[in-house]
């Protein structure tokens, strides 16, 4: 691994870092005033704020953590494409998210937009693939009341998996679904973070892997797109799974409202 990213890394995710300077008042993001606000915030991975609320909290504190509109749409456009939520019965929902280290500034972007929902920084995992070592980074938010609307937006509350012996409680199922619901919040933001995740360029256009949904939810994700903004797209198979084709000339209908939100290192998908 290049030493020059073992350097970056460490500054940024060393737990004892000194928290005030990361911290600046003049860059906060959101201003308490203003926590719904839904205008327009440019993608700038130089001046955010980690907000992370560390140690131990209440119960009635954690209920009263709540997501800002920007968060929300940011978590939905995670779960459509590399995030997860876990949720054990009787717990509260957190949400996960891991990235190959190569995407670093994207994850250190999603990481700072929801560091106020976290309990402390990311941490690096590794793992084999083909015979080789890669890096990725990782980070969990906490278990929070405020993650059940989306939790209930992408899963069934009626699927349960049965108690594993090294658990001792009944997790609720893991499988991502579509629901029409989803039209009120698959905003700009979120499809621009579901195209980051989960797109791809094909033949100046954008392929979107769908490949865990079934082919009856990718259709409502279709509907969505083209009642909402007025995106014809197509179906491709691909080994037998569904994936969503944007072709250049619909994707230029929204190009200018998702572009202010991409990591500058995703750009490439974007140019037609």
């Amino acid at each position: 691994m290049n030493n020059n990213v073992l350097i970056y890394i460490n500054n940024h995710l060393n737990k004892k870092i000194n928290d005030k300077k990361l911290i600046s008042k003049n860059n906060k993001l959101f201003i308490e005033n203003k926590r719904d606000s839904v205008s327009l915030v440019l993608f700038n991975e130089e001046k955010l704020t980690i907000n992370i609320q560390k140690g131990i909290l209440t119960k009635i504190s954690r209920n009263n953590i709540s997501m800002t509109s920007f968060q929300r749409s940011i978590i939905v456009g995670l779960i459509l494409s590399d995030g997860w939520i876990q949720y054990r019965k009787t717990w509260n929902p957190r949400i996960g998210f891991k990235q190959s280290i190569k995407n670093f500034n994207y994850f250190w972007y999603v990481f700072i937009q929801l560091s106020s929902l976290c309990s402390g920084y990311p941490w690096l995992v590794s793992n084999i693939k083909r015979g080789k070592l890669f890096y990725a980074l990782e980070f969990n938010t906490r278990q929070l009341k405020c993650i059940n609307e989306i939790y209930f937006l992408f899963y069934s509350e009626s699927t349960f998996r049965h108690p594993h012996p090294w658990v001792g409680m009944a997790e609720r199922s893991s499988i991502k679904t579509i629901k029409p619901e989803l039209y009120d919040y698959l905003d700009y933001i979120a499809i621009a973070h579901w195209i980051m995740g989960d797109g791809s360029k094909k033949n100046k256009g954008i392929t979107l892997c769908t490949d865990s949904f079934s082919y009856k939810e990718v259709v409502i994700l279709m509907n969505i797109l083209k009642i909402k903004y007025n995106i014809n797209s197509t179906i491709h198979n691909e080994k037998y799974k569904p994936r969503i084709y944007i072709n250049n000339k619909e994707l230029l209908k929204i190009l200018p409202f998702i572009k202010p939100y991409f990591s500058k290192n995703f750009l490439y998908k974007l140019s037609l």
